[in-house]
């Protein structure tokens, strides 16, 4: 369930006029993987995958903000105005960030043959909050006994979206240097989960989720999968092998309680999980999010100028919980995302790290041919156990390379590896070979 947080959103809205710069609109660079294998593949085909949603809202937001600094290139106040405008209705708009917070959820569902429905295409423009519905009580039981790491995942996914939307446009904006105006939709995506874990961890969620019952009838195609996302993700997390009926029935007297209330918590439960919305905070800790788009300064090896920037990201896992550091550099032939990952279950920490090289200016026929490389190694609990002092190691590699057909469009190939473990952005906690073709498209 998505849920718009109005009060921090006001504080985030001062914060972004504050932030407020003009400059000259780049044209983005989008790209939209068309196919993703294997999972538009299951149960014959099934779409959107993790990866096409999120790049089907960045490319939304980048190519409306572009457009909108180009119509008012020499009106600044407009500018403000009209992106704004913009950026707060897309919110309850498909592929908006409600959408694709959604589309997560529905993506760790879909991949184990679970249908679902994104109420976002219901239009409820100013919805306190939105629902994925139409999912049967006998799937989430399943998915619990089958695959009980999945069933935690699901509740997180929402929040990782949003967290990994940011991500992808702090990417655009430091190494593409696009100069559209993305400041509200980022502190959207990173704020709105602080905001959403600081309503799971207090006892205002027991009457924010009465609200949601009391609104309920015995039709259980209509209600959502889980409520609060986050008082479920804890719920889970400690009770992984508790069977999904021990919730207890519906006050309607028809299915399963599904939704988790605060009170329901133990003492364990609710100090890890308000543990969890203090640490939320480090996701500010971004200086892109404050129109810093990067500090300049000389190579420590070849004594040449870069330019560099750094943030923190803190995701819920499978396990627990990770806050990973980037740091983003970029000088006359390289752009790199070097990132330490600290992967802590309930009492102990694991550590991982990840190197990207995107679009690295490889030559392919005599033309220039953008070439992206991922390389990832990491320890994690065993098996996503939650108390294991046992790690397993793992990684991951991929490589994306755009094919010189046409100046403006250029269709990709991707290919990515993985072994088991919990990796932001991919839907698959066991092993996976994945494959995308797509299309990039630049001016």
């Amino acid at each position: 369930m998505f849920r718009f947080a109005t009060r921090s959103a006001c504080h985030a809205w001062l914060l972004v006029m504050l932030t407020y710069g003009a400059g000259a609109a780049a044209a983005p660079v989008l790209e939209l993987p068309l196919a993703d294998y294997p999972y538009n593949w299951t149960d014959e085909y099934r779409a959107p995958s993790m990866r096409q949603s999120l790049e089907l809202s960045k490319d939304f937001y980048q190519l409306a903000h572009h457009e909108l600094d180009q119509t008012f290139t020499n009106h600044p106040a407009w500018r403000f105005v009209t992106t704004s405008i913009f950026d707060v209705l897309a919110i309850w708009l498909p592929p908006g960030s409600a959408w694709v917070h959604e589309e997560w959820h529905r993506a760790v569902m879909g991949r184990r043959g679970i249908d679902s429905y994104n109420d976002v295409y219901d239009f409820k423009i100013f919805a306190e909050s939105i629902s994925v519905s139409e999912v049967r009580d006998e799937d989430l039981i399943r998915l619990k006994r089958e695959h009980p790491a999945d069933m935690i995942r699901l509740h997180s996914a929402g929040n990782e979206a949003q967290l990994e939307l940011g991500l992808a446009l702090d990417k655009d904006m430091f190494f593409r240097q696009t100069r559209a105006w993305n400041t509200i939709v980022r502190w959207d995506n990173y704020a709105s989960p602080i905001a959403y874990m600081s309503l799971c961890a207090s006892p205002e969620a027991n009457t924010t989720t009465q609200e949601f019952l009391a609104k309920e009838n015995t039709d259980i195609s209509e209600r959502d999968f889980t409520g609060l996302d986050c008082t479920a993700w804890v719920y889970d997390l400690f009770r992984p092998t508790e069977p999904y009926e021990a919730r207890g029935m519906h006050p309607s007297g028809v299915g399963i309680d599904r939704y988790i209330q605060y009170r329901d918590l133990s003492t364990a439960e609710k100090d890890y999980l308000r543990l969890q919305y203090h640490l939320s905070y480090l996701n500010l800790l971004n200086p892109m999010l404050f129109e810093f788009r990067g500090f300049n300064a000389t190579s420590p090896w070849n004594k040449q100028p870069i330019t560099w920037n750094a943030s923190v990201q803190h995701h819920l896992t499978s396990f627990g919980f990770t806050v990973d550091a980037h740091l983003f550099w970029r000088d006359a032939g390289n752009n790199l995302l070097l990132t330490a990952h600290n992967y802590f279950n309930k009492t102990h920490y694991f550590p991982g790290i990840d190197l990207e090289i995107l679009d690295y200016p490889y030559t392919l026929g005599g033309r220039h041919s953008p070439l992206t490389l991922q390389l990832g190694v990491w320890s994690q609990p065993r098996d996503h156990g939650f108390t294991t002092a046992q790690g397993q190691l793992g990684g991951h590699a991929g490589l994306r390379i755009a094919l010189p057909m046409s100046r403006h469009v250029l269709p990709y190939l991707e290919l990515h590896a993985k072994s088991a473990g919990w990796q932001a952005g991919d839907v698959y906690l066991e092993k996976a070979f994945e494959s995308r073709l797509g299309l990039r498209i630049q001016w």
